[in-house]
């Protein structure tokens, strides 16, 4: 089977990258930072300029499966550039739609809590989105372009956490700790977090199964960024203390409005996709035992 990555330098992307075992014939792009991994084809584009050159490779390698795991993860840059934002992760979704569908390749597409208002929380994959920020506005736009072609798949996830420098907020509070550093982490938004192995295990069983449709891939955990930071702290054995509380609305970089709860509901991933999700504590010491390799 053959697998094209869009994004294969980004924290997903990549770790799909590294964990495809061989399973595939696997292409991916990236935009500015190299990928030397053995078996895997790589190329650089830029978008929209290389939106030709894709359409090129597309035709030419017909992938069996597309996952698209491109897009802009600062919810502030998307909403001071919103015509970048739409862009990536609109217009050029809707022009790889159209290139999918010509050669029959099914596309995944990750997707976000942020379709949600953050109202009710404990969303399921059947909850009415309706995001308050203009990231979550691009997301749904590319999930309805996405979901016109009934064999692909949209899978939502949150807050991402792993070994690495790529998981912005995690990686941002250990080195903050270990420096003795005092942090920031706000008490009244809450998300649902998500182990990194856990997503990639999930995008390669809706390859494998064949899976279309929306699925929400998220530990089972629903916590505050202040409830997260303690959990990391605690476990890498770091000074919890140097963590101040404060309220979404006094942190002066954040310009885009956060959904109060855009927790999500994993049940259906779970009976469909056959995954035992964890809780925060679990996936954390499973990131804190890869540190010490």
């Amino acid at each position: 089977m053959k697998l094209l990555v869009l994004g294969g330098s980004g924290l997903i992307g990549n770790a799909l990258l590294k964990n495809s075992k061989n399973e595939f014939d696997i292409l991916t792009t990236f935009y500015k930072n190299p990928i030397s991994i053995k078996n895997v084809r790589s190329f650089q584009y830029s978008f929209p300029n290389d939106l030709n050159n894709l359409r090129e490779l597309l035709e030419k390698e017909k992938p069996d499966v597309l996952v698209n795991t491109m897009g802009y993860s600062n919810i502030d840059f998307c909403e001071l550039n919103k015509n970048d934002t739409e862009m990536l992760h609109v217009e050029i979704t809707e022009n790889i739609c159209k290139i999918c569908e010509n050669i029959d390749t099914r596309q995944i597409f990750l997707s976000s809590d942020y379709v949600f208002d953050g109202e009710k929380g404990n969303y399921s994959e059947t909850d009415v989105p309706n995001p308050v920020n203009y990231y979550g506005l691009s997301k749904l736009k590319a999930e309805q372009l996405i979901l016109k072609n009934p064999i692909n798949t949209i899978i939502r996830t949150s807050v991402i956490y792993d070994w690495d420098y790529r998981a912005r907020f995690f990686n941002s509070v250990i080195k903050n700790l270990q420096n003795n550093q005092e942090i920031n982490a706000t008490t009244d938004v809450y998300n649902s977090v998500t182990f990194l192995d856990n997503l990639v295990e999930s995008i390669f069983k809706v390859i494998k199964l064949n899976q279309n449709g929306i699925f929400h891939v998220v530990d089972s955990t629903c916590v505050n960024r202040f409830e997260f930071a303690e959990i990391i702290a605690k476990i890498f054995q770091l000074d919890k203390n140097l963590i101040k509380t404060v309220s979404v609305q006094d942190e002066p970089k954040n310009i885009a409005k956060r959904p109060k709860n855009a927790c999500l509901d994993n049940s259906k991933a779970k009976k469909e996709l056959g995954l035992g999700f964890n809780t925060i504590e679990e996936g954390v010491r499973k990131v804190f035992m890869k540190s010490q390799l």
